[in-house]
Protein backbone atom coordinates (compact mmCIF):
# COMPACT_ATOMS: atom_id res chain seq x y z
CA UNK A 1 0.00 0.00 0.00
CA UNK A 2 1.17 3.33 -1.17
CA UNK A 3 1.89 6.41 1.20
CA UNK A 4 -1.01 8.12 0.08
CA UNK A 5 -3.59 5.22 0.05
CA UNK A 6 -2.13 4.54 3.69
CA UNK A 7 -3.01 8.11 4.74
CA UNK A 8 -6.70 7.89 3.12
CA UNK A 9 -7.36 5.02 4.61
CA UNK A 10 -6.24 6.35 8.24
CA UNK A 11 -8.41 9.18 7.78
CA UNK A 12 -11.20 7.50 6.75
CA UNK A 13 -11.10 5.14 9.72
CA UNK A 14 -10.53 7.90 12.04
CA UNK A 15 -13.79 9.73 11.07
CA UNK A 16 -15.47 5.85 11.11
CA UNK A 17 -14.19 5.53 14.61
CA UNK A 18 -15.58 9.38 15.37
CA UNK A 19 -19.05 8.77 13.74
CA UNK A 20 -19.45 5.30 15.90
CA UNK A 21 -18.65 7.02 19.00
CA UNK A 22 -21.05 9.78 18.28
CA UNK A 23 -23.40 7.88 17.53
CA UNK A 24 -23.22 5.74 20.83
CA UNK A 25 -22.71 9.13 22.77
CA UNK A 26 -26.00 10.46 21.70
CA UNK A 27 -27.53 6.95 22.39
CA UNK A 28 -27.07 7.47 25.73
CA UNK A 29 -28.56 10.68 25.76
CA UNK A 30 -30.84 12.25 22.47
CA UNK A 31 -32.39 14.85 23.90
CA UNK A 32 -31.00 18.16 22.65
CA UNK A 33 -28.83 19.99 25.05
CA UNK A 34 -31.61 23.57 24.35
CA UNK A 35 -33.64 24.28 21.63
CA UNK A 36 -33.64 27.18 19.68
CA UNK A 37 -36.81 28.29 17.60
CA UNK A 38 -37.03 29.85 14.16
CA UNK A 39 -34.98 31.68 12.52
CA UNK A 40 -32.63 31.42 15.24
CA UNK A 41 -31.66 27.95 15.17
CA UNK A 42 -30.80 28.24 11.29
CA UNK A 43 -29.17 31.34 12.14
CA UNK A 44 -26.67 30.17 15.03
CA UNK A 45 -26.34 27.35 12.54
CA UNK A 46 -25.30 29.00 9.86
CA UNK A 47 -22.74 31.79 11.14
CA UNK A 48 -21.00 29.67 13.86
CA UNK A 49 -19.70 27.34 11.68
CA UNK A 50 -16.49 29.32 11.07
CA UNK A 51 -14.15 28.58 8.32
CA UNK A 52 -11.89 26.07 10.08
CA UNK A 53 -8.97 27.60 8.99
CA UNK A 54 -6.55 25.18 11.03
CA UNK A 55 -9.04 22.18 11.37
CA UNK A 56 -6.78 19.18 11.93
CA UNK A 57 -6.03 17.54 9.11
CA UNK A 58 -4.28 14.31 9.45
CA UNK A 59 -2.61 14.35 5.72
CA UNK A 60 -0.62 16.67 6.39
CA UNK A 61 2.38 17.08 8.01
CA UNK A 62 1.62 17.07 12.39
CA UNK A 63 4.83 19.00 13.12
CA UNK A 64 4.01 21.87 10.68
CA UNK A 65 0.45 21.75 11.44
CA UNK A 66 0.91 22.61 15.14
CA UNK A 67 3.40 25.37 14.72
CA UNK A 68 1.14 27.21 12.24
CA UNK A 69 -1.80 26.87 14.59
CA UNK A 70 -0.20 27.62 17.55
CA UNK A 71 1.47 30.47 16.23
CA UNK A 72 -2.41 32.02 14.82
CA UNK A 73 -3.81 30.79 17.88
CA UNK A 74 -1.33 33.07 19.96
CA UNK A 75 -2.02 36.02 17.85
CA UNK A 76 -5.91 35.36 17.74
CA UNK A 77 -6.05 35.81 21.55
CA UNK A 78 -4.16 38.61 21.98
CA UNK A 79 -1.03 36.91 23.39
CA UNK A 80 1.32 37.74 20.91
CA UNK A 81 -0.39 41.46 21.14
CA UNK A 82 0.76 41.56 25.33
CA UNK A 83 4.30 40.13 24.46
CA UNK A 84 4.94 42.81 21.99
CA UNK A 85 3.44 45.73 24.63
CA UNK A 86 5.55 44.03 27.30
CA UNK A 87 8.68 43.15 25.98
CA UNK A 88 10.71 45.34 28.11
CA UNK A 89 9.03 44.95 30.91
CA UNK A 90 10.92 42.88 34.27
CA UNK A 91 8.38 40.89 36.25
CA UNK A 92 9.01 41.19 39.97
CA UNK A 93 7.93 39.07 42.62
CA UNK A 94 7.73 38.88 46.04
CA UNK A 95 8.33 36.08 48.54
CA UNK A 96 7.00 36.02 51.89
CA UNK A 97 8.25 33.58 54.53
CA UNK A 98 8.10 30.24 54.75
CA UNK A 99 5.78 28.71 57.15
CA UNK A 100 5.68 25.01 57.80
CA UNK A 101 2.23 22.70 57.99
CA UNK A 102 1.89 20.17 60.38
CA UNK A 103 6.30 19.37 59.37
CA UNK A 104 4.78 17.97 55.72
CA UNK A 105 5.47 20.78 53.63
CA UNK A 106 6.34 24.86 53.53
CA UNK A 107 3.95 27.26 51.96
CA UNK A 108 5.06 30.46 51.00
CA UNK A 109 2.95 33.35 49.96
CA UNK A 110 4.18 35.51 46.92
CA UNK A 111 2.94 37.88 44.73
CA UNK A 112 4.35 38.27 41.24
CA UNK A 113 3.58 41.76 39.26
CA UNK A 114 3.00 40.05 35.47
CA UNK A 115 2.60 43.69 34.22
CA UNK A 116 2.87 47.14 35.42
CA UNK A 117 0.65 47.48 37.88
CA UNK A 118 -1.06 43.64 37.92
CA UNK A 119 0.42 41.77 40.79
CA UNK A 120 -0.75 38.06 40.90
CA UNK A 121 -0.66 36.01 44.13
CA UNK A 122 -0.03 32.48 44.08
CA UNK A 123 0.97 29.91 46.83
CA UNK A 124 4.34 28.45 46.67
CA UNK A 125 4.23 24.52 48.11
CA UNK A 126 7.20 22.53 48.79
CA UNK A 127 7.16 19.20 50.17
CA UNK A 128 9.59 18.48 53.35
CA UNK A 129 13.46 18.36 52.10
CA UNK A 130 13.88 16.28 54.75
CA UNK A 131 11.92 13.49 53.23
CA UNK A 132 12.91 13.91 49.82
CA UNK A 133 16.27 13.89 48.20
CA UNK A 134 15.63 14.79 44.79
CA UNK A 135 13.93 16.89 42.45
CA UNK A 136 10.41 17.67 42.63
CA UNK A 137 7.69 17.37 39.29
CA UNK A 138 5.35 20.37 39.77
CA UNK A 139 1.85 20.87 39.76
CA UNK A 140 0.62 24.04 38.91
CA UNK A 141 -3.36 24.53 39.63
CA UNK A 142 -5.04 27.80 38.36
CA UNK A 143 -8.62 28.03 39.67
CA UNK A 144 -12.32 29.08 38.24
CA UNK A 145 -15.20 31.07 39.45
CA UNK A 146 -14.04 31.19 43.06
CA UNK A 147 -13.33 34.07 44.42
CA UNK A 148 -10.81 32.44 47.31
CA UNK A 149 -9.66 30.05 44.81
CA UNK A 150 -6.26 30.25 45.38
CA UNK A 151 -6.88 29.33 48.72
CA UNK A 152 -9.15 27.27 48.40
CA UNK A 153 -6.87 25.43 46.15
CA UNK A 154 -3.88 25.46 48.56
CA UNK A 155 -5.65 24.47 51.79
CA UNK A 156 -5.34 27.85 53.27
CA UNK A 157 -9.06 28.33 54.90
CA UNK A 158 -10.79 31.55 55.46
CA UNK A 159 -12.83 29.42 58.52
CA UNK A 160 -14.77 26.36 59.13
CA UNK A 161 -17.29 26.81 56.70
CA UNK A 162 -14.75 27.27 53.76
CA UNK A 163 -12.41 24.26 54.90
CA UNK A 164 -15.79 22.13 55.42
CA UNK A 165 -17.06 23.45 51.73
CA UNK A 166 -14.13 22.82 49.81
CA UNK A 167 -12.63 19.65 51.72
CA UNK A 168 -16.49 18.51 50.95
CA UNK A 169 -15.57 18.67 47.04
CA UNK A 170 -12.17 17.58 47.53
CA UNK A 171 -11.54 21.22 46.06
CA UNK A 172 -7.90 21.40 47.76
CA UNK A 173 -6.33 19.99 44.73
CA UNK A 174 -2.67 21.76 45.27
CA UNK A 175 -2.10 20.32 49.07
CA UNK A 176 -3.05 17.32 47.59
CA UNK A 177 -0.21 17.64 45.26
CA UNK A 178 2.15 18.53 47.88
CA UNK A 179 1.49 16.03 50.07
CA UNK A 180 1.83 13.31 46.95
CA UNK A 181 5.50 15.03 46.81
CA UNK A 182 4.68 18.00 44.48
CA UNK A 183 6.38 21.39 44.05
CA UNK A 184 2.84 23.22 43.99
CA UNK A 185 1.58 26.70 42.69
CA UNK A 186 -1.94 27.78 43.57
CA UNK A 187 -2.14 31.18 41.29
CA UNK A 188 -5.04 33.81 41.42
CA UNK A 189 -6.60 34.09 38.13
CA UNK A 190 -7.02 37.32 36.62
CA UNK A 191 -10.53 38.20 36.54
CA UNK A 192 -11.50 35.96 39.16
CA UNK A 193 -9.86 35.79 42.32
CA UNK A 194 -11.28 38.95 44.29
CA UNK A 195 -7.31 40.06 44.32
CA UNK A 196 -7.51 40.31 40.86
CA UNK A 197 -10.99 41.54 40.05
CA UNK A 198 -12.28 43.70 37.30
CA UNK A 199 -14.79 46.03 38.85
CA UNK A 200 -18.21 46.62 37.07
CA UNK A 201 -19.23 49.95 39.13
CA UNK A 202 -22.42 51.07 37.33
CA UNK A 203 -23.73 46.91 36.77
CA UNK A 204 -23.65 47.74 33.28
CA UNK A 205 -22.06 44.23 32.44
CA UNK A 206 -24.48 42.08 34.84
CA UNK A 207 -22.42 42.80 37.91
CA UNK A 208 -20.36 40.15 36.79
CA UNK A 209 -16.45 40.99 37.18
CA UNK A 210 -15.82 38.41 34.63
CA UNK A 211 -17.37 40.18 32.04
CA UNK A 212 -16.00 43.71 32.85
CA UNK A 213 -12.87 41.93 32.53
CA UNK A 214 -13.50 40.90 29.10
CA UNK A 215 -15.05 44.14 27.72
CA UNK A 216 -11.88 45.47 28.54
CA UNK A 217 -10.19 43.18 27.49
CA UNK A 218 -11.57 42.95 23.98
CA UNK A 219 -11.81 47.39 23.23
CA UNK A 220 -7.68 46.98 24.08
CA UNK A 221 -7.29 44.18 21.50
CA UNK A 222 -6.70 41.25 23.98
CA UNK A 223 -8.67 38.52 25.98
CA UNK A 224 -8.93 37.05 29.15
CA UNK A 225 -7.68 33.76 28.45
CA UNK A 226 -4.31 35.95 27.10
CA UNK A 227 -4.57 37.65 30.07
CA UNK A 228 -4.11 34.28 32.14
CA UNK A 229 -2.29 32.56 30.10
CA UNK A 230 -0.11 35.43 30.19
CA UNK A 231 0.14 35.57 34.14
CA UNK A 232 0.78 31.40 34.33
CA UNK A 233 4.02 32.15 32.18
CA UNK A 234 5.14 34.64 34.19
CA UNK A 235 4.79 32.12 37.46
CA UNK A 236 6.05 28.96 35.42
CA UNK A 237 9.69 31.16 34.45
CA UNK A 238 10.06 31.95 37.79
CA UNK A 239 9.11 28.54 39.59
CA UNK A 240 11.35 26.85 36.53
CA UNK A 241 14.28 28.62 38.55
CA UNK A 242 13.97 27.18 41.71
CA UNK A 243 16.61 24.91 42.48
CA UNK A 244 14.15 22.37 43.76
CA UNK A 245 12.21 21.15 40.28
CA UNK A 246 11.87 19.13 37.72
CA UNK A 247 11.36 21.49 34.58
CA UNK A 248 10.57 17.96 32.71
CA UNK A 249 7.61 16.86 34.66
CA UNK A 250 5.30 20.17 34.74
CA UNK A 251 1.28 18.82 35.83
CA UNK A 252 -1.05 21.99 35.56
CA UNK A 253 -4.73 21.20 36.28
CA UNK A 254 -7.38 22.95 36.57
CA UNK A 255 -11.47 22.94 37.32
CA UNK A 256 -14.11 24.71 35.09
CA UNK A 257 -12.50 28.10 34.59
CA UNK A 258 -9.47 26.88 35.34
CA UNK A 259 -9.65 23.78 33.09
CA UNK A 260 -10.09 26.60 30.08
CA UNK A 261 -7.22 27.70 30.95
CA UNK A 262 -5.19 24.71 31.59
CA UNK A 263 -6.29 23.74 28.05
CA UNK A 264 -4.94 26.84 26.66
CA UNK A 265 -1.66 26.92 28.46
CA UNK A 266 -0.67 23.94 27.81
CA UNK A 267 -1.74 24.36 23.98
CA UNK A 268 0.37 27.32 23.74
CA UNK A 269 3.00 26.36 25.84
CA UNK A 270 4.80 23.17 25.52
CA UNK A 271 6.47 23.10 28.63
CA UNK A 272 3.61 21.50 30.14
CA UNK A 273 4.04 17.82 30.23
CA UNK A 274 0.52 17.08 31.69
CA UNK A 275 -2.62 18.46 31.04
CA UNK A 276 -5.50 17.63 33.48
CA UNK A 277 -8.97 20.38 32.64
CA UNK A 278 -11.30 19.18 34.91
CA UNK A 279 -15.04 19.97 34.18
CA UNK A 280 -14.36 22.30 31.53
CA UNK A 281 -13.17 20.64 28.14
CA UNK A 282 -16.29 20.50 25.72
CA UNK A 283 -16.97 21.87 22.18
CA UNK A 284 -16.89 25.33 22.18
CA UNK A 285 -20.96 24.76 20.91
CA UNK A 286 -23.31 22.20 21.42
CA UNK A 287 -24.62 20.76 17.95
CA UNK A 288 -27.84 23.04 18.40
CA UNK A 289 -25.49 26.24 18.51
CA UNK A 290 -25.49 26.44 22.44
CA UNK A 291 -21.88 28.17 23.76
CA UNK A 292 -20.87 25.94 26.73
CA UNK A 293 -18.24 28.30 28.48
CA UNK A 294 -18.12 31.62 30.55
CA UNK A 295 -18.20 34.75 28.38
CA UNK A 296 -14.70 35.69 29.85
CA UNK A 297 -13.74 32.76 28.41
CA UNK A 298 -15.24 34.19 25.04
CA UNK A 299 -12.25 34.40 21.90
CA UNK A 300 -13.73 36.43 19.09
CA UNK A 301 -13.40 34.14 15.79
CA UNK A 302 -12.52 31.28 17.22
CA UNK A 303 -14.76 29.16 15.00
CA UNK A 304 -12.75 30.57 11.95
CA UNK A 305 -9.43 28.90 13.75
CA UNK A 306 -11.31 26.03 14.80
CA UNK A 307 -11.94 24.16 17.57
CA UNK A 308 -11.96 22.23 20.67
CA UNK A 309 -10.35 19.32 18.94
CA UNK A 310 -7.73 21.57 17.91
CA UNK A 311 -6.74 22.81 21.11
CA UNK A 312 -5.94 19.11 21.72
CA UNK A 313 -4.09 18.54 18.88
CA UNK A 314 -1.48 21.19 20.11
CA UNK A 315 -1.02 19.38 23.51
CA UNK A 316 -0.16 15.74 21.68
CA UNK A 317 2.25 14.37 22.19
CA UNK A 318 2.18 15.23 25.24
CA UNK A 319 -0.58 14.03 27.88
CA UNK A 320 -4.24 14.88 28.01
CA UNK A 321 -6.81 13.50 30.95
CA UNK A 322 -9.97 15.12 30.42
CA UNK A 323 -12.59 14.81 33.31
CA UNK A 324 -16.06 15.33 33.04
CA UNK A 325 -19.05 14.83 36.53
CA UNK A 326 -22.04 12.69 35.18
CA UNK A 327 -24.01 15.16 37.01
CA UNK A 328 -22.66 18.86 35.71
CA UNK A 329 -25.73 20.48 34.74
CA UNK A 330 -23.14 23.07 32.45
CA UNK A 331 -21.72 20.35 29.84
CA UNK A 332 -23.34 17.86 28.02
CA UNK A 333 -22.18 14.12 27.92
CA UNK A 334 -22.97 13.17 24.56
CA UNK A 335 -21.39 16.50 23.17
CA UNK A 336 -18.25 15.86 25.34
CA UNK A 337 -17.62 12.38 24.50
CA UNK A 338 -18.50 12.85 20.81
CA UNK A 339 -15.76 15.30 21.07
CA UNK A 340 -12.98 12.96 22.86
CA UNK A 341 -13.76 10.42 20.23
CA UNK A 342 -12.23 12.97 18.11
CA UNK A 343 -9.38 13.91 20.08
CA UNK A 344 -8.19 10.20 20.81
CA UNK A 345 -8.03 9.88 17.24
CA UNK A 346 -5.89 12.92 17.03
CA UNK A 347 -3.61 11.62 19.54
CA UNK A 348 -4.01 8.08 17.92
CA UNK A 349 -2.57 9.51 14.80
CA UNK A 350 0.16 11.13 16.09
CA UNK A 351 1.30 8.02 17.34
CA UNK A 352 0.58 8.00 21.39
CA UNK A 353 -3.39 6.87 21.92
CA UNK A 354 -2.55 6.27 25.20
CA UNK A 355 -1.58 9.61 26.47
CA UNK A 356 -5.16 10.63 26.13
CA UNK A 357 -8.17 9.90 27.94
CA UNK A 358 -11.40 10.68 28.70
CA UNK A 359 -12.78 9.59 32.37
CA UNK A 360 -16.48 10.73 33.78
CA UNK A 361 -16.55 11.10 37.78
CA UNK A 362 -20.26 10.36 39.69
CA UNK A 363 -21.19 13.43 40.25
CA UNK A 364 -20.66 17.27 39.64
CA UNK A 365 -18.96 20.14 38.48
CA UNK A 366 -15.95 19.46 41.16
CA UNK A 367 -12.53 17.90 41.10
CA UNK A 368 -12.00 13.69 40.62
CA UNK A 369 -9.11 13.00 42.63
CA UNK A 370 -9.06 9.50 42.33
CA UNK A 371 -8.87 9.60 38.37
CA UNK A 372 -6.45 12.14 38.32
CA UNK A 373 -3.61 10.90 40.66
CA UNK A 374 -3.17 7.48 38.74
CA UNK A 375 -2.65 9.18 35.49
CA UNK A 376 -0.56 11.87 36.92
CA UNK A 377 1.48 9.08 38.26
CA UNK A 378 1.69 6.47 35.27
CA UNK A 379 2.66 10.10 33.44
CA UNK A 380 5.57 11.30 35.59
CA UNK A 381 6.98 7.67 35.80
CA UNK A 382 7.14 7.26 32.42
CA UNK A 383 9.20 8.72 30.32
CA UNK A 384 7.25 12.28 28.55
CA UNK A 385 7.08 12.60 25.26
CA UNK A 386 7.97 16.47 24.58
Amino acid sequence: MNQTLATKTMIAAVFFYSVINFVVAMGEDSKPFVNYDEPVASYLNRIQKGKQRFAFDGSVSFSKWQKAARDSLVKLIGLKQMSKELVDFKSKVVVDSSVSVDGAYTRQLCVLETEPGIRVPFYYLVPNRSKHKRLFPIFISPHGHDKLGLHSYSGTFKNDKHRDEVLAREGNIAEQAVLRGFVSIAPATRGLASELLVPDPMGRHGKRPCRAQLIHCLLAGRTPTAERVWDMQRILDWVLKQPEVDSNRIIMCGNSGGGVLTTYMAAIDPRITVAIPSCSFTSSISPEGYIFHCDCCLIPGFRNWGGWKELAGLIAPRRLLIIHGVKDGLHHRPTVDALGSEVHAIFKMAGVPSHMSLKWGNSGHRFYPQLMWPFIGESITNSITR
